[in-house]
Order: structure tokens, then C-alpha cells, then sequence
């Protein structure tokens, strides 16, 4: 077993004290401008070229996804999904020790990427999150 570093551990009583004094939304808010702060400027170069060429937003997903195979649609849905947590801040916790809430930060980074890409406000829904016991994350991103 992977004992959590010091920024881990000091991420966990973060999130314990904002869940326990903090309404829900605020915690959200806080979190998506810091997942917004991780996602990088390549990735969001490279979709807003991707989106540029392709010109809809269903041609856009077609090529983005074999860009970032992450990416997928379900139905007319579309999704961002993980096999396992990413997060190198995070993903050593054990289960149960880090609230959900968390993923906020993961919702920032996937709109980040897609408002970048496309230039328009979009909204993510946290559908799934291993944190919370889910066997993978899973965003539903609407456009």
C-alpha cells in the first residue's frame, strides 16, 4: 500500500473542512478554476485546431476522439471517461478518504478544454467518479 505524500494528505483535510463549513456549490466553483489551472495550453491548442477544421461540433468529437481517447460519444451524448483517476494529487488516497466533491477540479479541466476548443461557454456533468466508489470517471460534456 502507497501511503499518501504530505500534499495529499493536506489535500484531504482541505476538502474535509471545506465539505464540512462550505455549501456544496461554492466547493464547486472553488474547484473548477483550480482544475481549470491544470489543464494545459497544448491540448486546448490542438482541439481548437481540431475544431476549427472539422466546423461542427459532431465532426469535432469524430476527430478530437482519436486525439484523446478518452473522448466518446454514447447515444447524443458526449463523454470524457477514465479507467482510473489521473489525478497525481489525489489518486494515491485511499478510497473513502477524499470526498467526491473533489472532482469538481476534473470538471474545470474538461471545460477548460472544451470552452478553449470551441470558444462557447459549456456545461460538465460529473456522472461517475472513482473516488465515490464508481468503477471509472465519467464526464458528460454538453455543447
Amino acid at each position: 500500500m502507497v501511503l499518501p505524500s504530505r500534499t495529499q494528505k493536506w489535500i484531504v483535510a482541505l476538502m474535509s473542512g471545506l465539505d464540512e463549513n462550505v455549501d456544496e456549490e461554492t466547493i464547486a466553483k472553488i474547484l473548477e478554476q483550480c482544475g481549470r489551472q491544470c489543464q494545459t495550453n497544448a491540448l486546448i491548442k490542438k482541439a481548437k485546431r481540431i475544431y476549427e477544421e472539422t466546423g461542427s461540433p459532431d465532426k469535432f468529437i469524430e476527430k478530437f476522439s482519436r486525439v484523446y481517447k478518452h473522448l466518446h460519444k454514447e447515444g447524443e451524448n458526449v463523454y470524457i471517461t477514465y479507467p482510473r483517476c489521473y489525478c497525481s494529487q489525489v489518486n494515491k488516497v485511499p478510497k473513502g478518504k477524499i470526498s467526491a466533491t473533489y472532482c469538481n477540479c476534473s470538471r474545470g479541466w474538461v471545460k477548460a478544454l472544451f470552452e478553449g476548443a470551441t470558444g462557447k461557454p459549456v456545461d460538465v456533468k460529473m456522472e461517475e467518479s472513482i473516488i465515490n466508489g464508481n468503477n471509472e470517471c465519467k464526464f458528460r460534456i454538453i455543447m
